[in-house]
């Protein structure tokens, strides 16, 4: 079974050499470079091809969101698991924009270094859970903004009665509720296809009939529906 390959990107030798030390320990990952700064990192990714980065956001020379927009650009199946001590919202929204794969934050245990790693893997996109519901907003503001949509756009209510929550809850069929589970585990189309035996255009039209069953306009809208009524 062939390993994963790991660079680990941060202007921190303890860092660098403690995520290494970790991560060479584990049968699944090889760690093949450590470097201290933004262009050394493009070059040692040019390098190596790893399947994932761990990328500091501040670094040296080209900072660690600049950095993760260059290597997303050449190399764009390279996975980056952004590094941070920083629960700020503007960060991680640049970082999604720029490609970003997930989020660890400094200082946590090995179990969960390991288990954001493996998430990162799988496709499923882990945010500090201090942030995640401004990120949302965030995120719905951002999708409206690119849309060109107008002052007056209908956003969806979360002012309903419980009982209007359990109706539109109900109209989901149990493959549909399925999906919606594992959408709000922040899971991608290709994560939920491969959960449930089903193909990836199968889950967008799945989707779609979710987004109208819902009175919902796209994913992000979904999981903040979900979060706000606790579905």
């Amino acid at each position: 079974m062939s390993k994963t390959t790991i660079l680990i990107a941060d202007d921190q030798p303890l860092i660098r050499d403690g995520l290494a030390a970790i991560l060479n320990m584990e049968e699944n990952y090889t760690v093949v470079a450590k470097t201290g700064d933004g262009l050394a990192t493009i070059k040692q990714v040019q390098l190596h091809r790893p399947q994932l980065v761990l990328m500091d956001i501040h670094m040296p020379k080209l900072d660690g969101l600049n950095a993760t927009k260059q290597i997303k650009t050449e190399f764009p199946d390279t996975k980056v698991l952004i590094l941070t001590t920083f629960e700020d919202e503007e960060y991680i929204l640049e970082a999604i924009r720029h490609g970003a794969s997930g989020f660890l934050v400094k200082g946590v245990e090995t179990e969960q270094i390991l288990s954001t790693i493996q998430d990162c893997l799988d496709g499923r996109i882990n945010y500090p859970f201090s942030i995640q519901s401004r990120l949302i907003q965030a995120l719905q503001s951002s999708e409206q903004h690119e849309k060109g949509s107008s002052t007056d756009t209908i956003a969806p209510s979360y002012s309903d009665t419980d009982q209007q929550y359990d109706e539109k809850l109900n109209r989901l069929s149990i493959q549909e509720r399925n999906i919606v589970k594992i959408l709000k585990q922040g899971k991608s189309n290709q994560a939920i296809a491969s959960e449930l035996f089903l193909t990836t255009g199968t889950v967008k039209n799945y989707l779609s009939t979710i987004y109208k069953k819902l009175n919902v306009s796209s994913r992000s809208e979904t999981v903040a529906y979900l979060h706000e009524n606790d579905l």
